[in-house]
Order: C-alpha cells, then sequence, then structure tokens
C-alpha cells in the first residue's frame, strides 16, 4: 500500500497550502534565480483555490532577456519577465494572459481566491516551501 501511496503522490505533483504573500516571495525568488543563472525558464506550477482541481490555473514563468533559438515567432520579440497564465496544461504565448510582476498576478488575477490556497508543482519540490508542503 505505502507503494501506491508514493507512487500517487510523485504523478500528482508537489502540494502546498500558502497565502498571497508566500506566492509572491516565491515568485520573485525563482525570478532571481533565473536572472542570476541566466536562464529561460524560470518555473512552471499550478493553483488550485478551495481544493477544486478542475479550476486550476497554470502558471509559466518566463525569462525573455536570455537568448532562446526554439522559441516561438511570436515570442522573438518578448522583453523581460513574462508570467504567463492560463487554464489549461499548455503554454500558449499568443493566447495567456501575461502580468509582469508577482504582485500584479496576485492583484489582478487572485483577487477572488481565498486567503490561503495550493500550488502543485509537478516538477520539483521547492526547498523554500517545504514548510508549507501538505502531507
Amino acid at each position: 500500500m505505502g507503494l501506491f501511496k508514493s507512487l500517487r503522490s510523485f504523478f500528482s505533483g508537489y502540494r502546498y497550502k500558502i497565502n498571497r504573500e508566500i506566492l509572491k516571495e516565491y515568485i520573485e525568488e525563482v525570478i532571481a534565480f533565473a536572472q542570476e543563472e541566466s536562464l529561460s525558464f524560470c518555473d512552471e506550477f499550478y493553483l488550485v483555490s478551495d481544493g477544486a482541481e478542475s479550476d486550476k490555473l497554470h502558471i509559466s514563468i518566463i525569462n525573455y532577456d536570455v537568448p532562446c533559438d526554439d522559441c516561438y515567432e511570436v515570442e522573438k520579440s518578448m522583453r523581460g519577465i513574462i508570467i504567463f497564465v492560463n487554464e489549461k496544461k499548455s503554454y500558449d504565448p499568443e493566447q495567456d494572459e501575461k502580468y509582469y510582476t508577482a504582485e500584479d498576478l496576485i492583484s489582478f488575477k487572485l483577487i477572488n481566491y481565498p486567503e490561503l490556497f495550493i500550488l502543485i508543482n509537478d516538477q520539483i519540490a521547492p526547498a523554500s516551501l517545504e514548510q508549507y508542503k501538505i502531507q
């Protein structure tokens, strides 16, 4: 039974119960790291309010100040850090909502989110969010 629980946890990602301030700090941290290391990809995760998995927001954060040879045509003119938001798994720079700071994302897109919500990261387990991990 323990193996099944471990596999289910692995495939569903790492979950953290956070608030807006924690999200802001986390986004600023991953952006700063990407800028310091000259990485084009900052992070990708989901936000879920009230445990409604069907209402996930897909967040992709891209650093366009780093040259990238394999970007979409529409991305070639983009500059700076852009936070893309949609309600599907795939990233679409032409259709996704765009935010340029964590503060804007939180102030405009998450206005109706509850005080506490869930961040799901299915790629990594961020050390800075460890204390908020849902077991």
